[in-house]
């Protein structure tokens, strides 16, 4: 890895000097003249940096590639894509009030394009803000009306602020549009066990399940139905399947952090109980330990 970033770096330095440093030959040898790169040349140099700097996270050199994102910035403060990526460099070493402050600038640019709100959304829901989160989303969402991830993400942060009635709103217009985004539909499964609607929430989960078989509807399905009829072999089967794939299910602590509500979570700690369950959730733990 260390090999790669020297690599990059000896490019930039040889690009830099190439791009920057055009020294004329005059014959007064103490006092040569350097010619002012235009406008083109530096937002050409900045864009090599910034696939440079892309390289660099890439290779999991989150630091090295802000230092230079900040250089590209610097040199071309109107590349919106720039900044986007300097947002994405900041995230991942958890400074993230400057990664909103980047996508900010990038909004200014480009006020018309959604996915910056709907990322800077993503930022406010890690830093526990949603009522931030949903006001960035809604003004993502006025731009596209039909963007299936934006009502994802604003029925997660109605979920995060208790509006379980709203959440399920948008969850159902996430999936409308997109039939296939298994997540706005067991997310719907998640508000209506919440709601106390057991049956409902039953069939969006065994809906998610036929789209992807993913931990998440499989461990709440199982739940479900344990809530619905105790214990069966079919509740254990996919407890087991379910545990297997993804064994972070078996803590309170990622089913919260997964929007779990605490009906669900209460429900999933009695079935966990069970004389059926023990062994898988023992094997569960040892595998997150």
């Amino acid at each position: 890895m260390k090999i790669n970033t020297q690599k990059i770096y000896q490019f930039l330095l040889l690009l830099i000097v190439f791009e920057y440093s055009f020294i004329t030959k005059t014959s007064y040898a103490f006092f040569p003249r350097i010619n002012e790169p235009n406008q083109q040349e530096l937002k050409s140099t900045s864009i090599q940096i910034g696939k440079a700097a892309i390289q660099l996270l890439q290779l999991g050199e989150n630091n090295e590639a802000i230092k230079l994102l900040e250089l590209a910035v610097k040199l071309n403060p109107k590349e919106k894509d720039l900044w986007t990526t300097l947002s994405e460099a900041q995230v991942r070493t958890n400074k993230k009030y400057k990664a909103i402050s980047s996508l900010d600038k990038a909004i200014k640019l480009e006020p018309n394009e959604q996915s910056i709100y709907f990322r800077k959304a993503s930022i406010y829901m890690n830093l526990n803000d949603p009522q931030k989160a949903k006001f960035s989303i809604n003004k993502g969402l006025l731009i596209n009306k039909n963007n299936e991830e934006g009502y994802f993400q604003l029925g997660n942060a109605e979920i995060m602020l208790n509006n379980y009635k709203s959440a399920l709103v948008a969850f159902k217009l996430s999936s409308e549009i997109n039939e296939n985004f298994w997540q706005s539909i067991n997310n719907e499964g998640l508000v209506l066990y919440e709601l106390d609607n057991l049956k409902e929430a039953i069939l969006k989960f065994k809906s998610a399940l036929k789209i992807s078989n993913n931990a998440e509807p499989m461990l709440a399905l199982a739940i479900s139905l344990f809530s619905s009829k105790k214990i069966s072999i079919e509740s254990l089967t996919l407890a087991k399947l379910a545990l297997e794939s993804n064994p972070q299910y078996v803590s309170k602590d990622y089913q919260a952090e997964q929007l779990w509500g605490k009906k669900l979570q209460k429900s999933a700690e009695l079935f966990f109980e069970m004389e059926e369950m023990k062994k898988i959730v023992k094997e569960a733990k040892q595998k997150i330990q």
